[in-house]
């Protein structure tokens, strides 16, 4: 009985045998601020995945996507067209803000990811599905594999939904030595092309570079007077690193906005591979290679990490469990 008992509490855990390579190009529900019905999720699930393999495997696309990002650039907006955003706010007038999205794999990631397949002599996977092909060989690239694979869902299908998301990219990065595909076609361009859709929901701002999360001074501003003018009363940011660029920015929204309904986001937020040891990452890991939210918040909180100067406010989002359950 004892043993039953003590067997009872312990924590499942993740095994590596359990990658399934052929699911790298699957999204999954993401966390969000609402809560939706399954036919709803289905019925967006199911354009992401008609729009993925139809539209973006075209090779003219993808020679396209290389070429600059399709979406709009925040100080390129004008003041007149600031109130016409507020349509796409979400739940209780809800915008989130995604710092350096998928960082790890275009700037930091050194292994060898080999072209799944070629449509017309380009790859037809972006650097992300091919990350996300890998068996890992460890639990911190399992780890860093999820961080990806949620913020690619969580950005697809924000965009197909069509609610605000900013994305902060750093600026002149195609120019900066760590950009690991600074000498060949912009793949990081490429697969923000890719997650973001052309929505109109989707914006951009710059970062003062790929080590700052500080936006430009004209972002800066063009920043806060976007989200006065749109009227957002909650801020939700998210990306990486903790205690890095993402700390830049949460301080700069905090410093002038207040720290009032300005969240960092757990399931939203990456842990740099520098900060990143082993048992951490068996700790963040969920069997079924996921991240564990109840983890990631402790280890935001405490500043496990050991790099965080700010204590932030944190809010959770979370996946529908019964729109979950009835999509399985």
């Amino acid at each position: 009985m004892l043993l039953m008992l003590l067997g009872a509490c312990v924590k499942p855990t993740y095994s590596l045998k359990n990658h399934d390579p052929n699911s790298f190009g699957t999204v999954n529900v993401p966390v969000s601020a609402a809560e939706l019905p399954p036919a709803e999720v289905q019925a967006i699930l199911d354009e992401i995945q008609k729009r993925n393999s139809t539209v973006e495997d075209d090779p003219k696309w993808i020679r396209k996507a290389y070429n600059g990002l399709m979406v709009r650039k925040l100080n390129n907006i004008s003041e007149r067209e600031y109130k016409k955003y507020a349509k796409y706010l979400d739940e209780d007038d809800s915008v989130y803000i995604i710092v350096h999205p998928s960082f790890f794999p275009f700037f930091h990631y050194n292994g060898s990811l080999p072209d799944l397949d070629k449509e017309g002599f380009v790859p037809k996977h972006n650097i992300v599905d091919r990350l996300l092909s890998m068996s890992p060989p460890d639990e911190r690239l399992a780890v860093l594999q999820a961080q990806e694979r949620r913020t690619r869902d969580f950005i697809e299908f924000m965009s197909t939904r069509e609610k605000l998301v900013i994305v902060v990219v750093p600026r002149n990065y195609n120019k900066y030595r760590g950009y690991l595909y600074r000498k060949g076609p912009d793949e990081y361009t490429r697969y923000l092309n890719e997650i973001t859709n052309l929505s109109d929901s989707i914006i951009f701002a710059e970062s003062r570079s790929p080590n700052l999360g500080y936006l430009t001074n004209e972002d800066g501003i063009r920043m806060m007077e976007f989200l006065l003018s749109i009227k957002a009363k909650n801020i939700y940011i998210g990306g990486g690193y903790i205690g890095r660029c993402l700390e830049d920015f949460y301080v700069l929204m905090t410093e002038e906005f207040g720290k009032e309904d300005i969240y960092i986001i757990p399931e939203l937020s990456d842990v740099s591979p520098k900060e990143l040891g082993k048992r951490m990452a068996r700790n963040l890991l969920t069997p079924e290679g996921g991240i564990d939210a109840q983890v990631a918040t402790s280890y935001l909180m405490k500043d496990v990490y050991r790099i965080q100067e700010v204590v932030p406010r944190i809010k959770h989002l979370r996946r529908s469990l019964a729109t979950v359950e009835a999509l399985q």
